[in-house]
C-alpha cells in the first residue's frame, strides 16, 4: 500500500477559478479522484493539496490536508513532507476526473514491477483519441510511437530535492515540446528531429542527468492522459460522466 498526494491547489494560470472542486454533475472533481485512489485498493492515506475550501472538503470526506499555494512545485512539497519517509508515494492531479481505479492499479503495478526511483506514464495517442475523440492533447513523436504525457507519478520521495530545476523547467514548458526537449540537449534533440530519438534514449538522459534510476510507463488506459484545463473540458467532462 503506498500513500498518495493529490494537487488540488489553484495555480496563477488557471483558466477554471476552484478547478479541484468544480461541479461535475453534482459531485466536485476531486471526488472523482479520491474516490478511484480509494477503490484502487493500493492507496493508504490520501493527502490533498490546496486551499481552504479544499479543507473543508477533506474535512467532511476523510482525506488529509495540506494547506497549498499558485506554486505548484511548493505543492509537490508540501505533500511530500507528509511522507517524507516513505519509501514510494504516488503524486496526482486534482483535475483528472475520467481517472479510474483500474488505471491507478495498472500504473502502479507496473511501476513497482521496474524497481526504480521514478515512473511517468505515456499514453498513445491512437488509446487517446479512441477513448476520447476530439479531446485536444499534447502529442510527441517518438521511434517507439506517438504519445501523450499522464497526469499521475510514483516516486521516491529522497530524490526530490535534486529533481527540483529540472521539474520546475518541465512543468512551466509542458505544453511545448520543443522547449521541453532543451533539456535533453542538443543530441537527443538531434535524434528527435531524425525521427530518432527512443523511449530508452529519454529515459538514460534523465538517470544520468539526475542521478536516478527512472522509468516511462506505457498505459493502456487514456484516463491517465486526459485532464481537464479549459472551460471546454469540463463541459466535455459533464458530458462523458453524465
Amino acid at each position: 500500500m503506498l500513500n498518495a498526494v493529490i494537487l488540488a491547489g489553484n495555480s496563477e494560470t488557471e483558466k477554471i477559478p476552484g478547478k479541484a472542486l468544480a461541479d461535475i454533475n453534482g459531485k466536485p472533481m476531486l471526488s472523482y479522484v479520491a474516490d478511484a485512489a480509494e477503490g484502487s485498493g493500493m492507496i493508504d492515506r490520501i493527502l490533498a493539496v490546496g486551499n481552504g475550501e479544499v479543507g473543508r472538503f477533506c474535512d467532511a470526506n476523510g482525506l488529509e490536508f495540506a494547506e497549498g499555494n499558485p506554486d505548484i512545485l511548493e505543492n509537490v512539497m508540501r505533500g511530500i513532507e507528509r511522507f517524507a519517509g516513505d519509501s514510494r508515494i504516488i503524486i496526482m492531479a486534482g483535475d483528472i476526473p475520467y481517472i479510474t481505479s483500474d488505471a491507478i492499479r495498472d500504473f502502479i503495478e507496473k511501476s513497482e514491477g521496474v524497481g526504480v526511483d521514478f515512473c511517468y506514464p505515456i499514453v498513445a495517442k491512437n488509446v487517446c483519441e479512441q477513448k476520447f475523440p476530439g479531446a485536444k492533447r499534447t502529442y510527441v513523436t517518438l521511434k517507439d510511437g506517438t504519445f501523450t504525457g499522464g497526469n499521475i507519478f510514483y516516486l521516491n520521495p529522497s530524490i526530490i530535492e535534486r529533481c527540483m530545476p529540472v521539474m520546475r523547467h518541465a512543468i512551466e514548458n509542458r505544453k511545448n515540446p520543443m522547449k521541453m526537449g532543451t533539456l535533453l540537449g542538443p543530441g537527443l534533440i538531434f535524434a528527435y528531429l531524425c525521427k530518432n530519438l527512443t523511449i530508452e534514449m529519454v529515459e538514460k538522459k534523465v538517470c544520468g542527468m539526475l542521478n536516478i534510476t527512472a522509468k516511462a510507463i506505457i498505459s493502456d488506459y487514456a484516463e491517465i492522459g486526459n485532464d481537464v484545463d479549459k472551460p471546454e473540458d469540463l463541459a466535455m467532462a459533464k458530458s462523458i460522466l453524465e
